[in-house]
């Protein structure tokens, strides 16, 4: 069953101990509202504000309205009598102000107008309620399925898998969508089962194909990633606003062919800025609705990474040899493969962190703070529980994993958020005619 959604009505009430005027007056400052509109919001009958909105949301409207003496009640989608969150009564009016009065004749709603931006930046609480045992009967239908299908039914099993994920991500109380269309993850398969299976054939006949082959792959990664990313942004929304991703060929070559290549040439000193590029660019050809993405790590926090991976090498090597001195080999296996753990662990954190700190769209401000212990437990429980059994855990390690992602992205608005998911949804509508057709394949990434 649906959650209900939330309108926001206003009938003209102020709180006690306010002058009609200056609410008014404080209502047309931050909405932004015309003479006749102001006149239309007082005159005693129900306007909606807000319209289908969430609960935290709803509540978030009646918080700033109370705050200017404005008192305005939340009316559910089902009908139900809504009580008003204890912060709505935090302005000096007696309760029954508050209760919700006779029904009206539907009321009408208005365009509220860009709001003032708040002295203290707002954060956007990012949830994930997912379940373990709920993803599992997913994923062994999946798994099933695409067995019995030889691998045909794997494009729904991924739609299913990312819908489920997408739905039980929540931002600001709204869920994240994902709009693929299996069949088009299915074309895209298929066209990769065909490649595969003609440069398989010909390398029986041709053995000089191979090298060839790899060469060809190489080249062809900056596309392979710039589709798979138009094809994962595009169908991937927020509050009906869809994501982007666009960029030239020529950039994307540079960044996932000609900086690593520079990196190996210099025997790895330019590498850190390789992966500078890569980052930058994944982030700033992104966009939500017409609003593009910006990145502003430089390259010094990359060679820190690098001067931190050389530490932890260097630590396990020592380890390692000690170890070895006292006639310890299992032991000594044991911290090769804790030191590689480690690394992987810190680069993960390193990089999450850095991408998500450097990163914001228009008003929206990102931020990570994952911990090296917290996920390397984790990382280390979630490998457990897949040897111990044999691979079944696997649905709770990534549930357990996407809770603990949600738990340490954060974003924070610096202005009116409402503002400017207005802005993005009546801009992404003015260009409609985006190019949908380009999109029709994916790559199965």
């Amino acid at each position: 069953m649906p959650s209900p959604t939330y309108s926001v009505v206003f009938s003209g009430q102020i709180a006690d101990g306010f002058d009609l005027e200056q609410v008014k007056r404080r209502f047309a400052d931050v909405y932004g509202l015309s003479a006749e509109r102001l006149e239309q919001l007082f005159s005693a009958k129900p306007v909606v504000i807000k319209r289908d909105i969430g609960r935290r949301e709803a509540e978030g409207y009646l918080q700033r309205l109370n705050q200017i003496g404005a008192l305005a009640r939340l009316e559910s989608s089902t009908g139900e009598p809504v009580k008003s969150p204890a912060s709505a009564q935090s302005v000096a009016a007696p309760a029954a102000s508050l209760t919700l009065v006779p029904q009206q004749p539907p009321a009408t709603p208005i365009q509220a107008c860009r709001q003032v931006q708040d002295d203290e930046p707002r954060r956007l609480p990012l949830e994930f309620h997912g379940q373990g045992g709920e993803f599992f009967r997913i994923w062994i239908v999946n798994l099933v399925l695409s067995v019995l299908t030889l691998g045909i039914y794997s494009a729904w099993a991924k739609v299913r898998t990312l819908r489920y994920f997408y739905g039980n991500t929540r931002l600001d109380g709204n869920a994240f969508e994902y709009l693929a269309d299996p069949r088009a993850i299915l074309k895209g398969r298929l066209l990769m089962v065909a490649l595969l299976a003609g440069y398989y054939v010909l390398s029986l006949y041709v053995p000089l194909v191979k090298p060839f082959a790899g060469l060809a792959l190489l080249i062809a990664t900056p596309w392979i990633v710039v589709r798979a990313l138009s094809f994962h942004h595009h169908h991937s929304a927020w509050r009906g606003v869809r994501f982007g991703f666009e960029a030239r060929l020529g950039e994307a070559i540079k960044v996932f062919i000609g900086w690593p290549l520079l990196g190996v040439v210099t025997l790895g000193i330019l590498y850190p800025v390789a992966v500078q590029r890569q980052q930058a660019f994944i982030a700033s050809h992104s966009r939500f609705g017409t609003q593009g993405f910006s990145f502003q790590a430089g390259v010094g926090p990359y060679y820190r990474m690098v001067l931190g991976i050389i530490g932890l090498v260097v630590l396990g090597m020592i380890a390692n040899v000690a170890l070895s001195l006292t006639g310890s080999p299992s032991a000594s296996i044991i911290v090769l493969l804790l030191t590689y753990q480690l690394i992987f662990v810190y680069v993960k954190v390193t990089l999450t962190n850095l991408y998500y700190r450097s990163t914001r769209a228009g008003v929206v401000r990102l931020g990570a703070h994952y911990g090296l212990a917290s996920y390397s437990l984790l990382v280390l429980t979630n490998l457990v529980g897949m040897l111990l059994t044999l691979g079944l855990f696997y649905p709770w390690a990534r549930v357990r994993t996407a809770r603990y992602a949600a738990e340490h992205i954060t974003l924070e608005a610096e202005g009116d958020v409402e503002a400017f998911i207005a802005d993005q949804r009546s801009g992404a509508s003015a260009t409609g005619g985006e190019a949908a057709e380009l999109f029709g394949v994916d790559l199965g990434l």
